[in-house]
This record gives structure tokens, sequence and C-alpha cells, in this order.
């Protein structure tokens, strides 16, 4: 006992003196590593439960999208366009897709040349109709009266892709109540993905789909029956 008192009281040396700090340094560093997992697995967790609310919502927003769809078939006698980049081979750009044009009905103002999309920015249409790579849009006007809303949601949900002139796609209008704040920045949403041409998982009409993705997770929410 009386030698351990002795090393108790003992002046440390240099060296001792080093690796009782280092040591209290690694052991803070320890902690503050150990609290970040944690805190790092708890909002995981979080998130992963919160993933079935935000595919919920997503489905519900496609049955408006897919009721747009079949009132624009029901209009037109077809579904509305894809973006077909070439015909043989077949290929589809199935994000660049005009969907949102079509379905909510674009103005166009022969003197300046442009397309107005709703009340957003209007845009060159020479430009748009290059980006989606097709000649002209069926649901399309001059006058308001002259085309026709058929996507029940509001306000236009969006996503622009090109700015300066600004061309836009169908976005998901996410509905984030009830999530809090640092869970929702963990989600990331694509907007709506569309083929009407060929489409394989639902030959004869078209294949409708958006991916969730999370730092953990990555699902596809579409309207066939293994992602549905």
């Amino acid at each position: 006992m009386r030698q351990f008192n002795q090393y108790l009281h003992h002046r440390l040396r240099w060296w001792e003196t080093v690796l009782v700090i280092v040591g209290v340094l690694v052991l803070g560093g320890l902690g503050d590593l150990g609290y970040d997992w944690v805190s790092a697995a708890i909002l995981d967790g979080r998130v992963r439960a919160a993933m079935p609310t935000v595919c919920a919502g997503i489905r519900a927003q496609r049955r408006q999208v897919e009721a747009a769809l079949e009132a624009y078939q029901a209009r037109f006698g077809f579904y509305p366009p894809d973006h077909v980049v070439r015909r043989q081979p077949l290929t589809v750009d199935p994000v660049r897709n005009p969907l949102v044009y079509e379905l909510a009905g674009v103005l166009y103002n022969p003197t300046n040349k442009t397309f107005e999309l709703e009340h957003l920015e209007p845009a060159d249409a020479k430009y748009v109709l290059d980006f989606f790579q097709c000649t002209g849009f069926k649901n399309c006007g001059q006058r308001p009266q002259e085309i026709r809303r058929l996507l029940a949601l509001s306000p236009l949900p969006v996503r622009q892709l090109h700015d300066d002139p600004d061309v836009f796609v169908l976005a998901y209008q996410v509905p984030w109540e009830g999530l809090a704040p640092e869970v929702v920045e963990q989600f990331q949403v694509s907007p709506w993905r569309y083929v009407a041409s060929g489409p394989t998982n639902n030959p004869g009409r078209y294949d409708l789909w958006l991916e969730v993705r999370t730092r953990r997770q990555s699902v596809i929410v579409g309207n066939w029956k293994a992602v549905d």
C-alpha cells in the first residue's frame, strides 16, 4: 500500500505525462465516435420506420396521375407520348419525359414561339421539343380554353431539368406532414418515370414509377405488381 501511495504522489516523467494526455484524448474521441454512431443508428431507424408512410403517399399520388392518364386516353384515343430516343432498336428515356406538359396542358405563343406551362416561365418552343425529341404536344393551344388540365394535383408538381430555357418534368408532390425535418432530409425522391412505347411491365398500356432513396434503402414504387 505504501508503494502504491508513493506512486500516486510521485511527479510524472515527461513521457508519462504524454501517455496520460494521449489516453485521455483517445478515450474522448472514442466517446464522440460512439455518440455519433448511436445517433446515426437511431436516425436510420426513424427513416426506415417512415418509409411505409412515404410510399403510401406516393401510391396515392400515383393513382391521381393514372386517373389523368386514363382521362387523356379517353380524350385523345392514346396515352401521352414518351421520350423515344431511337426507333431501331427501340430506346426510351423514361426520365426526360413530356408527361407534365401533356397532362397539365401547354400554351403556345406563336408570336414569341414559346411554350408556357401553367404560370411557369415560358420557354423557347423549339428547344423544348428538341429536349424531348418530339414534334409537338397534343394537349396544346394558343388560348387557355383550348387546353385541358387533366391532372388534379395542385400546385402543379414539377422538377426543373434545364434552366434558361426552363424545361420541366412531373415530380412527386411530397406530403411530409408528421415527419421530423431531420428525417425528411434523408429522403431523395425522383421525378416520375414514364414509358408508353413497348412498356415491359404493362404491355399495351404504360409503365409509371419513381425511386425513393435513403442512406440505407432504395425503393421503387410503380404501377405493376412487383413494385406496387
